[in-house]
């Protein structure tokens, strides 16, 4: 399915803030970006990209260089409105935090081509859950750390006000110090939990922005829109995949939902993804795989992978599993998991 197996990449901007970062840990990083074959003249306009793998290597002689192993937290500090392109922008003219959280999960896209971010509410809390998509490699998990106190300390810069989360979870080992991760937050920090994500108020999230304006911030909608668009050109599978992440766990991702959110019909959504040589059940089912075998590589329980991945029970679960790999559960747990631990 060539809607999913695109060669990934990140905006300048988010390179631009781990330089500065590592400028100021007293770093040549005008040595590495040479020594990688990152051209730095990219770094002078906001709409070029660079390559997943190249940016991953740039993070991997980061963390050697500085020797620090809560660098990311230095890297969220250098966060601008053009480290996340003009999405950046239309967030800090959104009237409120919770109209600008919704800004970023809808174009996180744009920013990257590895994460996407949903945003769902449960009862008076309000979660922002981040999904990484490496194409198979395991995720530099300082980048992740990186991504989350990002997006946290982008908050608090256009509001002027420390913004609090309620509890954060990392579905990764502990990186760096626990204590500086309770600094930064502010709020229980949780490692080896089955999302990635952030937890607000609700009524945190009414707060608003110093700059607001949403006639302007509707006008950079438009221009992300394109952008998107353009972007995501020939991918349209991914855009699939994406809003199916959104439905799980909370329901089995539909065609109608689906092509709802997409803003077109179900017909619609069909012909495009037989235009890339996919179907709609193809695109779940691999993402459903992919999800399994991550969760039980972490240990988790089959109810608990069931629940995620939308299955009503472990029986059924189970089933489709062996479906698809062969395999059952268990399997994957007692062979993969020492593997990934060692």
């Amino acid at each position: 399915m060539k809607g999913l197996d695109s060669p990934r990449s990140a905006l300048t901007g988010w390179v631009l803030a781990i330089i500065r970062a590592m400028r100021k840990q007293g770093v040549d990083a005008d040595s590495i970006l040479r020594e990688i074959g990152m051209d730095p003249s990219l770094l002078e306009g906001g709409y070029s990209r660079y390559s997943q793998a190249d940016v991953s290597q740039l993070w991997r002689q980061a963390i050697d260089l500085t020797g620090d192993p809560d660098f990311g937290f230095k890297v969220a500090a250098e966060v601008r409105p053009a480290t996340f392109h003009v999405v950046g922008y239309s967030m800090s003219c959104s009237a409120t935090l919770a109209k600008a959280l919704h800004r970023f999960a809808h174009y996180c896209r744009l920013i990257s081509d590895s994460a996407t971010a949903t945003l769902t509410e449960a009862q008076n809390e309000v979660i922002l859950e981040f999904h990484f998509d490496t194409g198979g490699q395991p995720p530099i998990y300082q980048t992740v750390d990186t991504v989350v106190a990002s997006v946290l300390s982008y908050m608090r810069w256009i509001t002027n006000e420390r913004v609090v989360p309620v509890e954060v979870r990392f579905s990764h080992q502990p990186v760096g110090s626990n204590e500086a991760h309770w600094k930064f937050y502010g709020c229980p920090v949780r490692f080896l939990e089955a999302q990635c994500c952030m937890v607000f108020r609700k009524e945190d999230l009414e707060r608003r922005i110093l700059s607001s304006d949403e006639e302007l911030a509707s006008l950079l909608d438009g221009a992300a829109n394109r952008h998107l668009e353009q972007r995501m050109a020939g991918r349209f599978a991914t855009r699939v995949r994406d809003l199916m992440i959104a439905q799980l766990p909370h329901e089995v991702p539909s065609k109608a939902e689906t092509a709802r959110l997409l803003g077109m019909t179900e017909r619609t959504l069909l012909r495009r993804l037989k235009v890339e040589g996919t179907t709609f059940a193809d695109v779940l089912q691999q993402l459903r795989e992919e999800l399994a075998f991550q969760y039980l590589q972490r240990g988790m329980c089959l109810s608990e992978v069931a629940y995620l991945l939308g299955f009503s029970d472990n029986g059924t679960f189970s089933r489709a599993f062996k479906q698809w790999t062969g395999r059952r559960p268990s399997t994957v747990f007692r062979e993969d998991l020492p593997a990934k631990a060692a």
